[in-house]
């Protein structure tokens, strides 16, 4: 192969690959965008913590109230499952039990979820644990009380927005 030939097939690689990359990247967007818009609504009530990080700007630590219920019903240190909540009528999630497996939706109530969540190490992992925001709206952010979240058909949640007392979004 002549080297003409060897840097017409690199730059055809090249293109193929970011191509590729574009398509998949594009392809996230879309599903996610797709998420937002038709996705269950479910409040889950926060515990802000610390506003604020030196290394990657403002943003506020995000921590659930309905953790620890289920590090209570999870004894296991590494595992995998589901949350069954009931959204009260301000679409709030109450903690009703874990689920190891995802349940079909005939098996649940109405106003009944499951979300996706994971142990590791006694860590409870349920989505997001973290929302950044514009350098200097720390005291407006402060004021966050509950998370709206997104819950697709796996049970994943997507952080839409964050709440005030009174359920207004900030």
């Amino acid at each position: 192969m002549t080297s003409f030939n060897r840097v017409k097939w690199n730059i055809a690689l090249v293109a193929v690959l970011s191509a590729s990359l574009l398509i998949l990247v594009n392809w996230d967007i879309i599903t996610r965008e797709a998420w937002l818009a038709k996705g269950e609504v479910v409040r889950l009530e926060l515990a802000p913590v610390d506003p604020r990080s030196l290394m990657q700007g403002d943003y506020m630590t995000l921590n659930y109230q309905i953790t620890a219920p289920i590090r209570t019903a999870t004894a296991e240190q590494n595992l995998n499952g589901y949350v069954r909540v009931r959204r009260d009528p301000n679409l709030v999630a109450q903690f009703i039990g874990f689920e190891t497996r995802y349940l079909d939706k005939t098996a649940l109530a109405d106003n009944e979820l499951l979300l996706q969540v994971r142990v590791r190490h006694g860590q409870v992992k349920l989505a997001t644990n973290a929302y950044f925001f514009e350098e200097g709206k720390g005291k407006h952010f402060a004021a966050a009380k509950y998370g709206e979240f997104r819950v697709n058909h796996n049970g994943e949640l997507l952080l839409d927005a964050l709440l005030d007392q009174h359920l207004q979004k900030l």
